[in-house]
């Protein structure tokens, strides 16, 4: 019986009286970013709004300060595709791969490049690359799909000049209905070397160090 009134006495003190408001906590404050990260954020506000011109100038600024940055360094290279300046695109990608073998992505985009060159071996290799690094990476095996499709039309086409047959005309036309729109995907964005073998999702991830 006392601990029946106990707790109605609790319930009793907690009762507000009629037009009361109850007291909340204060929102928490905003996260404090570190320069590196305050920079980061200005960038991607002006990749996002399609600013690329200004976006590289920040980005260059960026790197010169923080040339370790592997996220920065990876939208330097969409950037770049965005702007058309692929070959400029295809430096950047491969020093990515070179002193961050471990990230996908940058091969990923890397066999993009190569797609749209038409240099499908070195795309294949790229992707081959971009698989040992990450066996989950869906959008890497689509991709290579989609190159081993068009080697396949390539030699298809290679034999109707050699010796053309009914049977091969018809797969190469099958093989040209289903390439016509297609091309490489490349990914937004690559998630920090420290979080390599993280489910990181490519739309949001984290920052990398300097």
């Amino acid at each position: 019986m006392l601990a029946g009134a106990t707790l109605g006495l609790a319930g009793a003190l907690f009762a507000l009286p009629a037009g009361a408001q109850a007291i909340t906590d204060p929102p928490p404050p905003a996260p404090l970013q570190t320069p590196q990260q305050a920079s980061e954020s200005a960038i991607n506000k002006l990749v996002d709004a399609g600013k690329f011109s200004d976006a590289l100038t920040k980005i260059d600024e960026h790197l010169k300060q923080y040339p370790r940055d592997a996220q920065v360094r990876f939208t330097r290279g969409r950037v770049l595709m965005e702007m058309g300046r692929n070959a400029e695109a295809i430096d950047v990608f491969t020093a990515l791969t070179q002193d961050f073998p471990e990230l996908p992505e940058p091969f990923n985009n890397l066999a993009a490049l190569y797609a749209q060159a038409g240099e499908y071996d070195k795309a294949r290799a790229a992707l081959e690359s971009a698989i040992r690094n990450n066996p989950g990476f869906a959008v890497a095996y689509a991709n290579l799909g989609d190159i081993y499709a068009k080697l396949a039309q390539q030699a298809y086409q290679k034999s109707l000049k050699l010796a053309p047959t009914a049977r091969v005309s018809n797969r190469e036309k099958i093989l040209s209905g289903m390439l016509a729109p297609q091309r490489a995907a490349p990914v937004g964005q690559a998630p920090s070397p420290a979080r390599t073998g993280e489910n990181a999702d490519l739309k949001n991830v984290g920052k990398s160090g300097n």
